[in-house]
């Protein structure tokens, strides 16, 4: 059979079998583990994620951006992916990071909660009841004397097998370890009847100073008729629940909306580690609301556009856009997103783009003030100044959101080609019917093929090609973010897109040396190609200063540019030279001398190349008793070379800005690194 046959049936194969694993999306921007996870799983199975499949909002909310913890209330920053923005007109993405506070988990108010768990018999399936035992063992050492615990279970039918009771006594918590203990699972889904069970039991103990809360966890798809309209009723009455997911079958749909009717979380578990962290350290997360009914509103100024927005139900009035969210955690974070469009105009200089606010009730009901933010940029004459977002907040939200919108573009081609594949067959059948009884393994490509038969085949690898080639830059994108912040983050995220490359290569029929190039490929290609180089630097110097500019005073301890090779040319000698003069131009900021670095630096036995570890140069720079440092390296690539500046802040620990540009190797360029 020829190579072309064997694709056709191959990709026919891998397309049925994702059928049956296809799961709805939808819910709120709360439940981003449970659609995150849910994907993460499905390709552990060797499975391309289902674009309806891939919720983008939830991506979003997934990552701990680590926004500042307000002393009390709602801690509200604003963040844009670049300091200067070109007034010729640019797209550019603007974050709002609302941050719950945080205290002592004996702090909090106390728990009335109903735990309702599905032990129908697929629980039995890969341990998933062990779980769940292991993590209320977990919990139950955790919870305090003042809290109330109950606990339903349910399959075809549900029932109380440890009535809601205050937990102030060891032998209390032992009888709730030995109820936990002897769940066995078995029979089918009745999932209204163990919600209607759970409500009853918090209700038993309500009282108004508590956090009454239903948990809610299931593996599977049940009767549910109903089932929205209770969860908004309870919670008008001060009843929330909060949804846990597990394994690849039940309904990701229902339960984010559950969660979201009900004014609690959404999660996805996909194994043990991340049940114990849920029951563990991350309780207060899962249960305790610091604020309800948030509504905030982000009004666009200078002419600015909506192109689109994600983070929570939303509408939006002329140059308005008004969002809801019912309930905001304790600790939580949530994140709202927006790209917007900034037509050429003739500004110069600083100009407001968005302001934002935002209004609450605490869990008293009384109204949560915040003050309105506004967010500044500064305007240049100049098109897209650096290369990729700079500012490190955005650089992980924004690269979160591509590799999101990328997994939708990706699943779509890939299962784009069912049709074309289901009428080849239809025709091969046809074809071969036609030539009566025989071995396949006889007869030619030929017979079975015709002019329409080899249309489809090619539209099928032209699909398939173009997944490949889209999945293979959304690598190099997040690659080469990851590079900046320090690799970290997106291990996950680039996990996938390997074994998307190996999927998708597979059903090409792809030699296994070309898809390891294609894994192994990382050279990204300039955005803007005639640029003088000098001009490329002086636009990352300014990124890079008006970032510093806009923070506060203190001392700042310039390392300067290094490569990995620990080669020291003539590129790197102009790059840290313009450093000097541009960050001593800071009137806000008292540079550390050169010499005083060096000191330090030979005192610690380290060179230059090791300020690129961000651990290294926030003890470099606590020695210099300096508020920031700044690290920056050139990394030569075939055809470019990556220059990227780090301003990190040495008291947070934290890398706030990865400004960066990309350069083609032009004659200029490879005279200064051979120097």
């Amino acid at each position: 059979m020829s190579k072309k046959r064997r694709l056709i049936v191959f990709c026919a194969i891998g397309i049925m079998s994702i059928i049956t694993f296809s799961v709805a999306a939808g819910g709120s921007a709360e439940s981003a583990a449970s659609t995150t996870g849910h994907g993460k799983y499905l390709v552990g199975q060797g499975i391309i994620i289902p674009p309806d499949s891939v919720y983008v909002d939830s991506y979003i909310a997934s990552v701990d951006y680590r926004y500042p913890i307000p002393e009390e209330g709602i801690g509200l920053t604003l963040y844009s992916g670049h300091r200067q923005l070109s007034n010729r007109g640019q797209s550019e993405l603007i974050q709002v990071g609302i941050q719950g506070g945080k205290m002592d988990f004996d702090d909090l108010p106390p728990l009335n909660v109903a735990f309702v768990i599905d032990k129908s018999g697929s629980m039995g399936d890969q341990d998933k009841m062990d779980w769940v035992k292991e993590s209320f063992y977990i919990f139950i050492e955790n919870i305090r004397d003042s809290d109330f615990v109950s606990l339903v279970v349910f399959d075809t039918v549900a029932q109380v097998i440890y009535p809601s009771t205050r937990m102030d006594s060891r032998e209390k918590r032992l009888r709730f370890k030995d109820a936990v203990r002897n769940i066995t699972p078995g029979g089918g889904t009745n999932l209204r009847k163990g919600l209607d069970i759970g409500y009853s039991q918090v209700l038993a103990n309500y009282r108004s100073e508590y956090t009454n809360r239903v948990l809610f966890l299931t593996d599977g798809v049940g009767e549910s008729p109903g089932i929205l309209d209770i969860a908004a009723t309870y919670r008008e009455m001060g009843v929330n629940v909060s949804t846990i997911g597990l394994g690849s079958d039940f309904d990701l749909k229902l339960m984010n909306d559950l969660a979201r009717v009900g004014g609690g979380s959404s999660r996805f578990v996909a194994d043990r580690e991340e049940m114990e962290k849920i029951f563990g350290s991350e309780l207060d997360r899962a249960f305790v609301p610091v604020a309800r009914d948030l509504e905030m509103r982000f009004e666009l100024l200078q002419g600015v556009e909506l192109v689109e927005t994600w983070g929570y139900n939303h509408s939006i009035s002329g140059k308005e856009v008004t969002y809801y969210l019912p309930t905001l955690h304790h600790g939580d974070y949530e994140t709202i997103l927006a790209r917007i469009n900034i037509p050429e105009n003739e500004r110069r200089g600083t100009q407001a783009l968005i302001r934002f606010t935002l209004n609450a009730l605490d869990t008293k009901g009384n109204p949560v003030k915040t003050e309105s933010r506004v967010l500044e940029v500064v305007f240049v004459d100049d098109p897209m100044p650096v290369t990729g977002y700079s500012d490190a907040m955005i650089l992980q939200s924004g690269t979160t959101l591509d590799y999101a919108e990328s997994l939708i573009l990706i699943g779509d081609l890939y299962y784009s080609c069912r049709a074309e594949i289901a009428e080849t067959n239809e025709l091969r059948d046809e074809l071969w019917r036609s030539r009566g009884e025989g071995d396949l393994n006889e007869v030619s490509y030929t017979a079975l093929t015709n002019p329409r038969i080899e249309e489809l085949e090619r539209s099928v690898s032209a699909k398939m090609k173009r997944a490949l080639d889209l999945t293979v830059s959304t690598k190099k994108s997040i690659e080469n973010a990851r590079l900046r912040l320090d690799n970290e983050g997106f291990d996950d995220e680039l996990d996938v897109l390997e074994q998307y490359i190996r999927i998708i290569g597979s059903e090409l029929e792809m030699e296994e040396v070309k898809v390891d190039g294609f894994v192994r490929d990382r050279e990204i290609r300039p955005v803007v190609t005639d640029r003088p180089f000098t001009d490329h630097t002086a636009n990352l110097f300014r990124e890079m200063t008006l970032d510093l500019r806009t923070r506060s005073d203190g001392v700042v301890a310039v390392s300067g540019f290094t490569m990995q090779s620990g080669k020291t040319p003539q590129l790197v000698n102009m790059l840290n030279e313009m450093a000097t003069v541009e960050f001593g131009r800071i009137d806000t900021l008292t540079l550390v001398e050169r010499n005083r670095l060096d000191q330090v630096l030979a005192e610690q036995q380290l060179q230059l190349t090791g300020l690129v570890d961000t651990s290294t140069a926030i003890r470099v720079g606590e020695i210099l008793a300096a508020r920031y440092i700044v690290t920056g390296s050139v990394i030569e690539m075939t055809e470019t070379v990556v220059i990227f500046g780090r301003v990190i802040n040495v008291e947070s620990g934290e890398v706030e800005s990865v400004a960066q540009v990309i350069v083609p190797k032009d004659r200029e360029v490879v005279g200064l690194l051979g120097s």
